[in-house]
């Protein structure tokens, strides 16, 4: 007589499997943990698959994407030039305005760090 106690949790699932249930996973409102439990999985099955075929999970920052951009004049008045107030070498005054998916407006100068940039923008979109 043979006895076996727990669940088998060695399983093989093929690749097309495992893309329809990262597809699910990938549902917005829909959690890794809830789709693991329908599949008799652990959550973190999910995680590594995703990782092995690079599916974005809902919750992650979508992939930056570009949008149309208007240039405009942007000379600013004689009182705004920064070499008579300080008589020091000027700054690029650029600036640059981005209007986010949400309709919120995002301006900065010139010289703003691009990491800051995106990180503000997501935090922007997000709110």
């Amino acid at each position: 007589m043979e006895i076996i106690t727990g669940h088998e949790r060695r399983r093989r699932w093929p690749d097309d499997e495992k893309l329809r249930i990262l597809e699910e996973a990938a549902e917005p409102g829909i959690s890794a943990a809830a789709v693991a439990r329908r599949y008799d999985l652990l959550p973190q099955q999910i995680y590594t698959w995703r990782r092995r075929f690079r599916v974005p999970s809902s919750s992650s920052d979508p992939a930056p994407s570009f949008l149309p951009i208007t240039v405009v004049d942007g000379t600013p008045p004689a009182s705004c030039d920064p070499t008579q107030e300080t008589g020091r070498k000027a700054r690029p005054s650029g600036r640059v305005e981005i209007v986010c998916r949400n309709g919120r407006v995002v301006k900065v100068g010139a010289g703003f760090d691009i990491d800051r940039l995106g990180a503000l923008i997501r935090a922007v979109e997000t709110a």
